[in-house]
């Protein structure tokens, strides 16, 4: 995606580098800069105030390469849902004219049967030093600067900002995986627990015990650390089948009660 400007003045589909101004060549710039036009009565050509610098001008390349995957077998007809993040580091003055950190959506209503694939990207290189653009420069936030980090973790309500404990939990024992961008030792299938400490985690660990995943688990790794510095920035996630009820989370290291939110909730409608 890029953010332009473009007119009519001349036709945007055939003008290119060749009809750059070359007089010798006997080549003439439909584009001049300040040009001069006569409006006829025999009266002094008037200037127009163009810029041949911002009259087709590409302000920011936002172009961001993805791909796309095939649906895995056991997905070939469900609908399915993103829960993505958006948003960047910052609080609500330095991100403008973008958003603080939030799921995408924040509230999402799906069928039984339908499928939710938890998935975000971050970075290890957000700058917002001078000039910092339309907003404020500045990197308020939390853990390692210039880092975006997110997680998942249930909350019992959205009033509630402290996590419930795992025993305490009903999304994770209400999910069934259907496919997952990680792979256990001899294609084992992940635990309830597994999945709540790798999407805690986010990716940091993949399940709890070395003969299931080996040195990614958290038996065998090193404490991720409590603000997700040491975590991925990015999280290719899961592909889900959660059963009927309405479940709550958020990202323990973003959601700050006093001035942001990173909440979202999950309600899956029982069929009729």
């Amino acid at each position: 995606m890029r953010y332009n400007i473009s007119t009519d003045d001349y036709d945007p589909w055939t003008t290119d580098a060749s009809a750059n101004k070359d007089l010798q060549a006997g080549v003439v710039s439909p584009v001049q800069q300040n040009p001069y036009v006569n409006i006829g009565a025999d009266i002094t050509p008037f200037r127009l105030a163009i810029n041949t610098a911002q009259f087709g001008r590409t302000f920011q390349d936002r172009s961001h390469p993805f791909r796309m995957m095939p649906r895995p077998a056991a997905a070939q007809a469900q609908t399915i849902h993103n829960i993505n993040v958006r948003g960047k580091r910052g609080n609500i003055v330095q991100v403008y004219p973008a958003v603080e950190y939030d799921f995408a959506p924040t509230n999402l209503e799906i069928n039984d049967g339908d499928l939710v694939h938890f998935q975000w990207t971050g970075s290890n290189t957000h700058n917002n030093n001078n000039p910092g653009g339309d907003g404020q420069t500045g990197d308020a936030g939390e853990g390692q600067g210039g880092t975006d980090r997110s997680n998942i973790v249930e909350i019992a309500d959205l009033s509630e900002n402290f996590p419930v404990p795992y025993a305490q939990s009903t999304l994770w024992g209400n999910t069934t995986i259907v496919w997952s961008s990680y792979a256990l030792t001899g294609n084992a299938a992940l635990t309830t627990e597994d999945l709540a400490v790798n999407m805690a985690s986010s990716g940091y660990f993949l399940c709890m015990l070395t003969n299931r995943c080996g040195a990614n688990s958290v038996q065998a790794k090193a404490a991720v650390n409590n603000l997700l510095n040491n975590a991925p920035a990015s999280f290719a996630g899961h592909l889900m089948k959660v059963n009927p009820g309405t479940y709550h989370y958020a990202c323990s290291r973003n959601n700050n009660f006093s001035n942001r939110s990173q909440k979202g909730t999950l309600k899956v409608k029982a069929s009729k």
